[in-house]
């Protein structure tokens, strides 16, 4: 038996730690895992992956790949471009939710055709409907949320490969021809996230090649496989804890619909969640899915359902240089666009409206550079005042170095009719009873650029119908008008407590030709005639009114860029004509003018002032031409028509304060405090001057302001008056 040397021993073990330690260093650093989220859908409820996003940007734990649904996909988007949480979040606070999911175009963006007294509708219901009076496919178009998206993602708007993204991204819609979940990883990004949030029925659907797009979440809410696909090691699913139904829930149609989409949803979820690494439960059951005033709160959910899993998220932690080194990746892939430029294309499918589209855009924004606001302010309008299913932008550089705006216009589907409801009622004692419902539609042909027609039905207590031919000239400011207009209105008139009522049928046609196309001013010079059936013949001051044919050249004048027809906020609305009426038995001059204008003082209080002055230049007018004041919206502490005048001047100041909303109301109501003074030439009676001092509580609908309002006099008689229509 040989008997090793104790130095060889020795020898041979340092050795070996040696060899250990040369074998350690050689073998390369644990590479860490790639993380990849998956967020849902959830409509206001998926706001809460932004407080899961802070959460991880907090604890240093990054997001290597994202993928989402509806307002997952929307959210993850948005985050892919480079957004951190604080830019999220900022998006979401100055986002006009209201807008982005209302189906109508807003007020102020509707032409100015459209807001002229006989046709202006008090509430912001509009239905649109394609040839024939067919359904659209979405009630609402996604106008408002494409140049939301336009603008968002406007420096990538070349990227046509979604791993090219500062952080890779993914997004699921359902296609509805071929009954399959399809996942968006290239084409355009704004096009991708639109596709993915077309909840059915709701926003119209995306065509994208030979796909029909909608909502991801009928078929894959969680896209936990998507992200998978894009190589994450570990999938975290952010998913949304809803309250349970109740069966009383299920007692109409609309209930029972939901509640049917849903079980689909929970169940394509369960089938997903079961695939993911791990999954974070959001619990948003206190919140409906259209809390979107509510966003801090369910953003704040987010956050804390993820600091719940502090611990299984603790293993993804980077260290502060991995961290930097995490981050300046994200950031090298980053793009910037300069923050105003020229418009360099408009683009439409239809030649003819892209020449007129072109002509416009250059009256409006001409050569200069422009910044996405102001140029999102010209779109918005163009695409109220054309009918068009929307208008997004892009970025693009020329070959010749060049850079500026590609606007691209989508496609009329076919002719589009635009039907608008309000309603009108007061009710006071001691004055009639009044009920109007208006019914004003917008006939737009596929063809057309801004040509429409334009017909208002009046149903109940004046009723009347009247029809223009609004043609404009190409894409510029001028137009030309003819009319046609038929209609009863009731006159009244009061001897102490006794109402008497008389009636004027009219029936004729007008012509204008005039300037201004866009959306807050125009001029109109033309004529009216027509002949005037009257119910009695009624003699004041010596002039009688009888049966007569007229003809009144005159000028007529509109101005409005108010936020509402019914009860505005800020804005002013000015309308008014002037000419000559001849009739067979008597002829006279005429000016009228309206003037209302609001002025927001804050957040929580409007200013607003009233004014109305008439004349017929000292000449004495039949009963039925007089100009007439006295209602709620002119001297509300009188009676429905009291003056009847040869001339008349009113004035009003007054303020609305602007109330916390209502439970189940999505606006806020107004508090309205207000005082009149008016100055009447009452013929043989001579002048005279009254005033009026008002409040009123008044809840904005989708048909017209209604409210509660208590008036007095100047010998403080109260007048209460019940009313629904315009302020």
């Amino acid at each position: 038996m040989r008997i090793r040397s104790p130095f060889l021993t020795c020898g041979m073990v340092l050795g070996l730690l040696l060899s250990a330690n040369a074998l350690t260093d050689a073998t390369p650093a644990a590479k860490r895992p790639t993380v990849g989220i998956a967020l849902s859908g959830g409509s206001a409820l998926g706001l809460a992956h932004i407080g899961v996003i802070r959460y991880f940007e907090e604890h240093h734990i990054p997001i290597d790949r994202i993928g989402g649904t509806s307002m997952g996909g929307l959210v993850g988007g948005l985050y892919a471009t480079g957004m951190d949480s604080t830019q999220l979040t900022g998006v979401v606070e100055q986002a006009n939710w209201g807008e982005l999911l209302s189906p109508n175009p807003p007020f102020e963006d509707q032409p100015i055709a459209d807001k002229q007294s006989w046709n202006r509708t008090f509430g912001d219901l509009t239905l649109r409907f394609g040839r024939g009076f067919k359904l659209p496919s979405g009630l609402n178009s996604g106008a408002s949320l494409s140049l939301l998206l336009s603008r968002l993602t406007l420096p990538y708007a070349n990227v046509t490969d979604f791993d090219q993204l500062p952080t890779p991204y993914r997004c699921v819609a359902t296609d509805l021809v071929s009954g399959e979940a399809v996942v968006l990883n290239k084409g355009s990004l704004p096009v991708a996230m639109r596709a993915t949030m077309s909840l059915p029925g709701v926003f119209s659907p995306v065509k994208l090649n030979q796909m029909v797009l909608v909502d991801g979440g009928v078929l894959e809410n969680v896209p936990v496989d998507p992200v998978h696909q894009m190589g994450a090691d570990v999938v975290i699913a952010v998913a949304l804890k809803t309250s349970k139904p109740n069966p009383d829930q299920f007692k109409t149609l609309t209930g029972v619909l939901r509640q049917t989409i849903s079980l689909a949803v929970i169940k394509n979820e369960e089938r997903s969640l079961a695939k993911a690494n791990l999954v974070i439960q959001v619990d948003t059951a206190r919140f409906s899915p259209t809390d979107y005033p509510r966003w801090h709160e369910i953003i704040e959910a987010g956050y804390q359902a993820a600091s719940e899993h502090a611990a299984e998220l603790a293993p993804y932690q980077l260290s502060p240089s991995e961290w930097e080194e995490y981050l300046a990746q994200r950031r090298s892939r980053m793009r910037q666009t300069a923050p105003k430029g020229k418009v360099l294309e408009v683009v439409s499918t239809n030649p003819t409206f892209e020449k007129n589209a072109k002509t416009e855009m250059a009256l409006a924004v001409g050569d200069k550079a422009v910044t996405k606001p102001e140029l999102e302010k010209v779109l918005a309008g163009m695409v109220a005042s054309t009918a068009v299913p929307g208008a997004s932008y892009e970025w693009e550089q020329n070959s010749d170095g060049t850079e500026g705006y590609k606007v691209k216009f989508a496609t009329r589907p076919s002719d589009q009719v635009l039907a608008r409801v309000s309603a009108q009622y007061s009710m006071s004692a001691g004055e009639p009873t009044r009920f109007g419902l208006k019914i004003s539609t917008i006939t737009v042909p596929e063809s057309a650029y801004k040509e429409r027609i334009l017909a208002t039905y009046n149903l109940g207590y004046d009723p009347g119908l009247q029809a223009e031919a609004y043609k404009p000239l190409g894409g510029r400011q001028y137009f030309v008008a003819p009319q046609l207009f038929i209609g009863r209105m009731h006159f009244n008139s009061y001897s102490g407590g006794d109402n008497y009522t008389n009636s004027r049928d009219r029936f004729g046609g007008a012509f204008y030709a005039g300037v201004g196309t866009w959306r807050f001013a125009q001029l109109r010079l033309g004529a009216r005639a027509g002949y005037d059936s009257y119910s009695r013949d009624v003699v004041v001051d010596g002039v009688s009114a009888k049966n007569t044919v007229f003809e009144a050249p005159e000028v007529r004048w509109t101005l409005n860029n108010q936020d509402s027809g019914g009860l505005p906020k800020r804005g002013t609305r000015m309308e008014g004509s002037a000419g000559y009426e001849f009739h067979t038995s008597d002829s006279h001059p005429f000016f009228q003018n309206e003037l209302s204008t609001f002025q927001p003082l804050n957040r929580l209080m409007t200013l607003f002032v009233l004014h109305n002055a008439a004349s017929s230049f000292g000449r004495k007018l039949n009963y039925y031409d007089q100009f007439i004041a006295g209602d709620q919206a002119n001297m509300a502490a009188f009676r429905y028509q009291e003056f009847h005048a040869n001339s008349l001047v009113t004035s009003g100041l007054g303020t609305i304060f602007h109330l916390h909303p209502v439970a189940h109301l999505s606006a806020n109501p107004g508090l309205a405090v207000w005082y009149e003074v008016g100055r009447f030439d009452m013929g043989s009676r001579g002048w005279e001057t009254h005033q009026s001092s008002s409040v009123a509580i008044l809840f904005p609908t989708k048909i017209g302001a209604t409210g509660l309002q208590v008036s007095f006099d100047e010998n403080a008689r109260a007048r209460f008056r019940l009313l629904l229509g315009s302020f």
